[in-house]
């Protein structure tokens, strides 16, 4: 595995190493796991480094410039505009999040006699989840790839003998969350290609996405002419305003009806900016929240002890789903610690983005790395490439003990983390939705834990085999069953 293999060559060649071209002797890339370093480029000298320009490339066929591609003042300006619209007030309102936990109750199935559950696709029935929670915090109403799922599995059955051109074509047109996933299947490659990204093309990656793009369009063109239609109405009440001002009261007084597009549209007067904007946004929601639920099943699994221990958590502060003693709300996840330890664990042992890098725009200088000894300072000539790694950052054993490697939620205990740990990233590139991922995903584990007291997984000899894809994510299927807290009546 790729982070096996980078684990050695950091224990051979320290924390901070450079690769140096052999004809030229110039240094390709630095690489480092030295939280003073990642705390320069991120932060204490933001302004010396920028995005690689390889990664616009390869997104931009399903989702343009915006916040998380671009650099400079572009990206201030995105950050700006979407930053307000990640406000506490949207993040307490979980009771949002509850039609999509249903959703994935569904999917979960019937309980046979035995009290179990049949063996389940985790992450795809994840993916459906977030995916179906982001379009309608997105656009105001959900894309319902549960609805779907079924269908597309009876379609792509027909089709067994003979998925040809045609019936991909039929499928991807049908449905936003198939397209969706090949579309995003592309970028991976894309991105793994770095340079030569344009070798990933192909007519099903150009007709996905055509169809995602034309599922965010539809929806910007009726929250731009339900907010012109609305401003047109209010400025005639209250003349004098701002016409910015009262498309957003009238939004408000509408409960955002077409979702967060319909506070950013009055600031977009390019649509297409707006739906790049909007397309990255859902990516990042939905990859991320899939990937790191299924990684803490897979890790709950694997530890009965810190199962039972979080199980015991969730039904003294909540109760049963058949018997609940609290409702779950926000405040009361937060007060659930243990639950908030081992989120907090899982995401340091799996970080969604393993591998992030930055390139300098100025000569400049990383504190930490050079020397003999590796205490001086690094000289990095502009144009230098500077990875971190954050998988094994998190790992460290000078940072984080003996046990570094292990699944320990208690570790976290009384401790606020630095720059040791950035599953979110840092300085002014804090992921603008931390918030809404840990909640959201506080809230899955709550009411699957509710309604479910044992987990069992056939797949656990492959499940901590990792994967890239445009996240870090388990390698092969995970497949998993649940035992129901009710059993059969007789």
């Amino acid at each position: 595995m790729f982070n096996d293999y980078m684990h050695s060559v950091f224990r051979k060649n320290g924390p901070t190493h450079a690769i140096v071209e052999p004809l030229s002797g110039d240094t390709k890339t630095i690489y480092t796991i030295e939280p003073e370093n990642i705390k320069t480029m991120l932060h204490t000298k933001f302004s010396d480094y920028h995005r690689s320009r390889n990664m616009p490339n390869a997104l931009d066929p399903v989702m343009g410039q915006g916040v998380f591609t671009s650099n400079g003042k572009a990206w201030a300006h995105s950050r700006s505009l979407v930053r307000a619209q990640f406000s506490t007030q949207r993040v307490r309102n979980v009771a949002k999040i509850e039609p999509y936990v249903q959703n994935v109750f569904k999917e979960i199935g019937n309980i046979g006699k035995d009290g179990w559950t049949e063996p389940l696709e985790v992450l795809l029935t994840f993916n459906r989840f977030t995916l179906d929670s982001a379009t309608e915090f997105m656009f105001g109403t959900s894309a319902e790839s549960h609805q779907v799922a079924m269908r597309e599995k009876e379609l792509f059955t027909a089709k067994k003998k003979k998925r040809g051109l045609r019936a991909k074509y039929q499928l991807v047109m049908t449905d936003f969350g198939t397209a969706f996933d090949i579309a995003l299947d592309y970028v991976a490659l894309r991105l793994k290609l770095g340079r030569l990204w344009f070798l990933a093309d192909g007519f099903s990656f150009r007709i996905a996405c055509y169809k995602v793009k034309s599922y965010a369009d539809n929806y910007i063109r009726e929250a731009a002419a339900h907010a012109g239609e609305a401003a047109k109405r209010a400025q005639r009440k209250e003349k004098g305003a701002a016409a910015r001002d009262v498309v957003l009261e009238t939004v408000d007084s509408d409960d955002r009806r077409y979702g967060l597009i319909s506070e950013l549209v009055g600031s977009y007067p390019d649509k297409v900016a707006l739906r790049n904007q909007v397309m990255q946004l859902l990516v990042a929601g939905r990859d991320t929240t899939a990937a790191t639920l299924t990684w803490s099943f897979i890790l709950l699994e694997a530890h009965p002890t810190e199962f039972n221990r979080l199980q015991s958590n969730i039904i003294e502060h909540f109760g049963t789903e058949s018997n609940p003693s609290r409702p779950v709300t926000f405040e009361n996840l937060k007060s659930c610690e243990y639950l908030q330890w081992v989120i907090s664990e899982v995401v340091r042992l799996y970080p969604t983005g393993p591998l992030n890098a930055r390139k300098a725009s100025v000569n400049t200088v990383l504190p930490i790395g050079g020397g003999v000894d590796g205490k001086s300072p690094v000289a990095v000539k502009a144009g230098t490439t500077v990875a971190y790694n954050t998988y094994l950052l998190h790992r460290r054993e000078e940072l984080w003990g003996e046990d570094s490697w292990a699944f320990k939620p208690e570790r976290w205990e009384g401790r606020k983390a630095g720059w040791e740990y950035i599953p979110f990233h840092g300085g002014p590139q804090t992921c603008l939705g931390q918030q809404h991922a840990m909640t959201e995903m506080a809230y899955v584990l709550t009411r699957m834990l509710q309604r479910y007291d044992r987990i069992f997984s056939s797949t656990r000899t492959t499940n901590f085999e990792n994967g890239i894809r445009t996240i870090l994510v388990p390698k092969h299927t995970v497949l998993f069953q649940f035992h129901s807290r009710i059993p059969l009546a007789k």
